[in-house]
C-alpha cells in the first residue's frame, strides 16, 4: 500500500481543528479527572487526515506533533488553573467535587421540575374529564328531547 502523501497544511488544519475539540473538552471539566493522551490525540488526527495513528507519527512530523501536544498539555493546565481561580479552589479533587455537587444540584432541580410536570398533568387529565362529561351529558339531553 503506498503511503499517503500529508502536507505541512493539512497537517496543521488537522491538529488545530483537535486542538479547539480538546480546549472545549478541556473548558467542560473532562480531563481534571483523567490526563489526555497522546494516543487519543493522535487518533484524533489521523482519523481526520485518513491515515492510522503510526503512520502519522513517523518521519519528519514526529518532532511537529511532540512539540504541538505539549503545547496542547500546557494550554489545557492553564485552563485548569483558571477554572480553579474563578472558583477560588486550591486542588483538581476540590474542583471535581464541586462539579458533582453542581450535576447533583442541576439533578435535584430536574426532578422538582419533573414532578411539577407530573402534577400539573394529572390536574389537565382532571379537568379533562369533567369537561368530556359535561359534553356527553349535553348529548343527552339532545338526544332526549
Amino acid at each position: 500500500m503506498a503511503k499517503k502523501q500529508v502536507s505541512h497544511a493539512d497537517l496543521t488544519r488537522s491538529t488545530a481543528s483537535a486542538k479547539r475539540t480538546f480546549i472545549r473538552r478541556a473548558q467542560k471539566g473532562i480531563y481534571l479527572t483523567r490526563k489526555l493522551s497522546k494516543e487519543e490525540v493522535l487518533q484524533r488526527i489521523a482519523s481526520t487526515l485518513h491515515l492510522t495513528p503510526r503512520s502519522l507519527y513517523s518521519g519528519n512530523r514526529k518532532v511537529y506533533l511532540e512539540d504541538w501536544y505539549q503545547t496542547l498539555l500546557i494550554e489545557i493546565d492553564e485552563i485548569h488553573e483558571d477554572l480553579r481561580g474563578k472558583k477560588n479552589l486550591s486542588s483538581v479533587e476540590e474542583l471535581k467535587n464541586l462539579t458533582i455537587e453542581q450535576l447533583m444540584e442541576e439533578v435535584f432541580k430536574m426532578k422538582k421540575t419533573l414532578m411539577a410536570y407530573q402534577t400539573k398533568c394529572e390536574e389537565q387529565a382532571i379537568v379533562i374529564e369533567k369537561m368530556m362529561k359535561q359534553v356527553v351529558k349535553r348529548h343527552e339531553r339532545v338526544e332526549k328531547i
